[in-house]
């Protein structure tokens, strides 16, 4: 009987849910002055949570989600009759899911590669004033919101150093590339913010 057990226990796929934080990097995107300018991107607060099953010893298979603060930057855009002055408020969210490939488990420090394919929720946020071209110059406060999903790729990288049967110390990096082009269906910038990301941070993973 504790053969049987032994070998059904064996058996289970292991959970492995882990968390880190840290910062999220992102370049300035294009620049399309006068009509929108120029790009902007900026350093945040970034975690990823992660939750993994075990399929072999060294496979895995996962979701995680990516999750960064707003990157801020000053624009000028082009509009009828006169220009708005904004200030551009940025973040992405990325759902993935993720294969990993990692070292065997008896190692003291173990190291894991991964890649998936998932959707990331681009969301901008933008107040300011607009400013007319003619007298008597009027200046009205804006208010824009501008919100889409898109497909984006995941590479990551992880460091685990155990510290005990379960728990670990992790250490990881997240580089996102986002299918978006930025531009709007006449062709011109959208938000100015690069679609490639890079995320990396420290924390902690439990194995169950």
């Amino acid at each position: 009987m504790c053969r049987s057990v032994a070998v059904l226990g064996a058996a289970n796929p292991q959970i492995t849910v882990g968390a880190g934080i840290g910062q999220s990097t992102q370049e300035a995107g294009d620049s399309d002055q006068p009509y929108l300018g120029p790009g902007f991107g900026g350093t945040s607060v970034a975690s990823v949570v992660f939750v993994d099953a075990a399929i072999t010893s060294t496979i895995s298979l996962g979701g995680e989600v990516s999750l960064a603060g707003d990157i801020t930057g000053t624009q000028y855009e082009r509009g009828t009759g006169g220009g708005y002055t904004l200030l551009s408020q940025h973040h992405d969210t990325v759902f993935s899911g993720v294969v990993k490939l990692r070292t065997p488990p008896p190692n003291r420090f173990q190291v894991a590669a991964g890649a998936g394919l998932g959707l990331a929720r681009r969301e901008t946020n933008r107040t300011g004033t607009f400013v007319s071209d003619t007298p008597p110059f009027v200046s009205t406060p804006v208010v824009e919101s501008l919100s889409d999903s898109v497909l984006a790729f995941t590479g990551g990288l992880e460091a685990i150093i155990p510290i005990g049967h379960r728990l670990g110390i992790l250490a990881l990096v997240r580089a996102h590339y986002l299918v978006d082009n930025d531009r709007s269906r006449d062709g011109l910038v959208h938000r100015g913010v690069s679609s490639q990301i890079f995320r990396y941070g420290i924390g902690a993973q439990v194995r169950f």
